[in-house]
């Protein structure tokens, strides 16, 4: 103390600011119980959903997703001092309640937040109608040069789930389009069930052959369950035929879509 006494008037009040400094890293890092509501705060609870503002891009859109016979509001809401890893919440405000879950995004480290997000994924993609009485939700969740992937969710047991595909083969994406040289994928349906999900592409560089599969998936609860399975190989020549007969070319969600909002 004595020497610190000696020390110029400048120097101590540099020394000061550097343990003041020190101090506040600490404290930032969990090192007091001050800091703990504000790491809380970065993750909000799904129960606190519906009440954090809409993402203007995610959209609006109505349908019927708890089978009441009334149509519900969809959207995505977004914790304002969250991470996007964290931070995206689907909301469905029925008559009687609201239903959310999370949507997880992530690009690359860091972890930026929800005001930081550079794209425009999440957002309420189209509803559609899969099971007999009630409908679906498709939230388009990323995208490349080429292709769209998108996640279907619903509500299954009082809750609003994401719903998977058996075998998982997408995980809990669907990857739509692609490039026509080298292959792509696009889904179709009927009201009520199927969901049709049709690939094609060439089976060698020279593309004069071309192979075509067709998966038709059943909802129950939440997995898409695989029910049926069709593949053809054909010359390129019929490549164009193949490809109407089997309505390909046509919009996602072409035959179950009720309601449509920003294109994928």
């Amino acid at each position: 103390m004595r020497q610190a006494r000696l020390l110029p008037p400048a120097v101590r009040s540099s020394l000061a600011g550097l343990v003041a400094f020190a101090l506040g890293v600490c404290v930032g890092a969990g090192g007091s119980a001050s800091a703990a509501p504000r790491m809380i705060r970065s993750c909000p609870k799904v129960s606190e959903a519906a009440k954090l503002p809409e993402r203007r891009a995610g959209g609006v859109l109505r349908g019927d997703i708890d089978g009441d016979g009334a149509r519900d509001r969809v959207s995505i809401h977004f914790g304002p001092h969250a991470r996007a890893s964290c931070g995206f919440f689907l909301v469905v405000q029925t008559r009687r309640r609201a239903h959310a879950t999370r949507v997880p995004e992530w690009y690359k480290p860091p972890d930026v937040s929800t005001k930081r997000w550079p794209f425009a994924e999440p957002y309420v993609a189209l509803i559609v109608r899969l099971e007999a009485h009630r409908s679906q939700v498709v939230v388009a969740r990323e995208h490349g040069a080429a292709v769209v992937k998108v996640s279907l969710y619903g509500i299954a047991g009082g809750r609003l789930r994401l719903l998977q595909f058996f075998p998982k083969v997408y995980e809990d994406k669907l990857t739509l389009f692609g490039t026509v040289g080298t292959g792509d994928t696009n889904a179709r349906c009927r009201k009520g069930g199927p969901l049709i999900v049709l690939s094609r592409s060439p089976t060698s560089a020279t593309g004069k052959r071309w192979r075509f599969d067709r998966t038709d998936y059943r909802l129950s609860e939440v997995r898409f369950s695989a029910v049926r399975r069709r593949s053809a190989v054909v010359p390129e020549a019929k490549m164009p035929l193949l490809s109407r007969r089997w309505d390909f070319d046509v919009e996602p969600f072409t035959g179950c879509a009720v309601a449509r909002g920003r294109r994928l």
